[in-house]
């Protein structure tokens, strides 16, 4: 056993060839987590058929939300706090605080929707069980961030990946098995739980992470600091999803909560190739700009908006002309009908992508107020909005309404960003 345990370290903690490492395996865990739901509903489809379908793809949105509440959209702060104003304990003491407040509104959104009568018995259950799950993703967050701050996005990432395959695995075989979606959850949040303490167990004491005692001021400066961020991540979960959000609210229809839920799979291609492209840079944005560094700071963000430019004009062809195709075969439903949705929701995920990218920038330049602004203003636009959309078009307008959200939402961080470089460089000697 100790054998084992020495050669799990050595291949967690290895520095032959830590940056290869940390892309290699942030790619491979940011592929899992983000297409959890999509791999699942494969087998979900088959088994429990569309309506079931349907209601683990709203589960893994309304899921979306509270996850963003528990990581609060710290990260990126973290990682680009490279003078350590603040300790890892006050990270840590912070996690723990934003996934326990998490957990309470779970608990006030759910016994709202039983007695409301919006929810099933079925339903509630499917969401609290994909809900936990999704929180011990933010909790161990603020390791990966630890390790990523420290140069060491190898070690995170490795742990992250493990534990995505492995639960998703689990989930998949038990649900081809037993054909119940709960104890498939269940299962998955028992071993997710053994699998992140085992392996952070091996490896905080080698990265020198230590927690300490709990220090109130620093931990509220931090929370208050980072406030702005929790806002606009959360208003980014919503703004991610709010066509199915709306479907659920007007149309009340499982299946076409399926149906949309696979259209809007390779959406979330576009955002999540831009991440792996940017979240190994994200560091290097605190460096420029810390080093007033400006040409470089502005060319690290032209470079990376040309790459999800790029990615959204490829996903886009090769989406029209195979992608529809693909899915009918894979969910075993018939989704050529559909590709004007599906175009506009491709479009709608560049700029979702873009803007999303857009928002690491915004972090390192402080300006944390634009982003939850901009966010505040494109799920104003939806609410105010999305009725008529819904109502009047279905499913078309749902697409619709996606890629204008997108489109307010990138208009305002570009002004933002441009004002925020203009500023940082007139302070340029």
């Amino acid at each position: 056993m100790k054998g084992l345990k020495r050669m799990i370290i050595d291949w967690l903690m290895r520095e032959k060839a830590i940056k290869r490492d940390g892309i290699l395996w942030n790619a491979i865990g940011g592929s899992i987590s983000a297409g959890q739901s999509a791999i699942i509903l494969i087998f979900v489809s088959r088994k429990a058929g569309l309506a079931m379908a349907g209601a683990v793809a709203l589960s893994y949105a309304v899921a979306n939300l509270f996850l963003a509440i528990g990581k609060y959209g710290i990260r990126n702060f973290q990682v680009t706090d490279v003078r350590k104003r603040y300790a890892f304990g006050d990270y840590w003491y912070g996690r723990v605080a934003t996934v326990s407040a998490a957990a309470l509104l779970l608990i006030g959104y759910l016994i709202y929707g039983a007695v409301t009568g919006q929810n099933t018995a079925g339903k509630t259950l499917l969401v609290l069980e994909v809900t936990v799950l999704k929180l011990i993703d933010a909790f161990e967050d603020v390791y990966i961030g630890a390790y990523q701050q420290r140069g060491r996005l190898d070690v995170g990432a490795k742990i992250m990946a493990l534990r995505m395959i492995f639960s998703t695995v689990l989930i998949c075989w038990l649900v081809v098995w037993s054909g119940n979606l709960y104890i498939s959850f269940q299962a998955a949040i028992i071993l997710s739980i053994l699998c992140d303490s085992f392996l952070i167990s091996l490896t905080y004491r080698k990265a020198a992470l230590k927690i300490g005692s709990l220090c109130v001021n620093k931990v509220g400066r931090l929370l208050k600091k980072c406030f702005p961020l929790c806002i606009g991540t959360v208003l980014a979960i919503y703004i991610g999803n709010v066509p199915q959000y709306m479907i659920d609210q007007y149309m009340m229809d499982e299946e076409v909560q399926a149906i949309f839920g696979y259209l809007m799979i390779p959406v979330f291609a576009v955002t999540l190739l831009s991440n792996f492209i940017f979240q190994p840079m994200v560091k290097r944005f605190g460096d420029a700009w810390n080093r007033k560094k400006m040409k470089d700071f502005a060319g690290l963000v032209k470079r990376q908006s040309l790459i999800v430019l790029l990615l959204t004009v490829s996903a886009l062809a090769l989406g029209l002309f195979v992608g529809l195709p693909v899915l009918s075969f894979l969910y075993r439903a018939d989704l050529t009908p559909y590709r004007r949705e599906f175009g506009l929701l491709l479009l709608g995920g560049g700029f979702y992508a873009w803007a999303f990218f857009l928002t690491v920038p915004l972090t390192t330049v402080e300006m944390p107020k634009s982003i939850a602004v901009g966010y505040a203003l494109s799920a104003g636009f939806a609410l105010a909005f999305g009725r008529l959309f819904v109502e009047t078009r279905g499913m078309l307008g749902a697409a619709a309404l996606y890629l204008a959200v997108n489109l307010v939402l990138v208009l305002v961080y570009v002004c933002a960003l441009g004002i925020g470089v203009r500023d940082g460089d007139q302070g340029v000697p």
